[in-house]
């Protein structure tokens, strides 16, 4: 069984709750916040809300900001299952960022698990705007979690930009490509454009989730 279809909670390593405790602050928000678009995802997603991006850009949209750090695919779907989506508004887009801290999982395994996150987001919310930045690549030098993010980027931009695989799961769903231009030509990664080789820095973050805001403003008309 693909452990990524089974929505699990987020395991408490280290004994304080943390993770449920935001858990349960986000279906708090979604029942009483008026934002209209929601980031839900892992620390990528988290980490964004204090960029100057998000600052500057991001908030102006009504956005909210789900994620939680070490969180895989099938924590996210426990979420979503479990009153993150059941928002007193109704949201105009939902971007889903997971995926990365998948590692002992298949590039398939993670990209199903994804798909079944957007066919509960649609089961819940109707057809609503998703949008999907792809996986980004990690770690200083080349390793094989690297070329596993890859495949399952192959697979999403396969899926939703194909038209030739339109269905009910595809529609409306875009995939916005930020996993170019980040490792360099001796296949290395910066520290200036993640710090610790994993999660971006500020200016990083302006350049690499710039599109993802782009896509946004042309989706809503903002």
């Amino acid at each position: 069984m693909n452990p990524c279809v089974i929505p699990k909670l987020s395991e408490d390593h280290d004994g304080d709750e943390r993770k449920l405790s935001m858990h349960k602050r986000f279906v708090q928000q979604a029942r009483t916040c008026e934002s209209e678009i929601l980031f839900i995802g892992d620390s990528i997603i988290e980490q964004l809300q204090f960029s100057t991006l998000w600052q500057e850009k991001i908030s102006s949209l009504h956005c909210v900001n789900f994620g939680i750090g070490g969180d895989r695919v099938e924590n996210v779907l426990w979420r979503i299952q479990n009153g993150e989506l059941d928002f007193n508004v109704k949201l105009k887009a939902v971007v889903l960022f997971v995926g990365t801290n998948n590692t002992d999982c298949t590039p398939h395994e993670i990209f199903e698990g994804i798909l079944e996150i957007i066919k509960e987001i649609k089961h819940k919310l109707g057809n609503i705007v998703i949008i999907l930045p792809t996986l980004l690549p990690r770690g200083q030098y080349s390793n094989p979690y690297r070329e596993r993010n890859d495949h399952v980027n192959t697979f999403l931009i396969d899926k939703f930009c194909n038209e030739a695989n339109a269905d009910e799961v595809t529609r409306n769903v875009h995939v916005v490509e930020i996993h170019h231009n980040i490792v360099q030509n001796d296949q290395t990664i910066s520290h200036h454009v993640m710090h610790d080789y994993l999660h971006l820095t500020n200016s990083a973050y302006l350049k690499i989730f710039g599109p993802v805001y782009d896509k946004l403003c042309t989706l809503l008309q903002k």
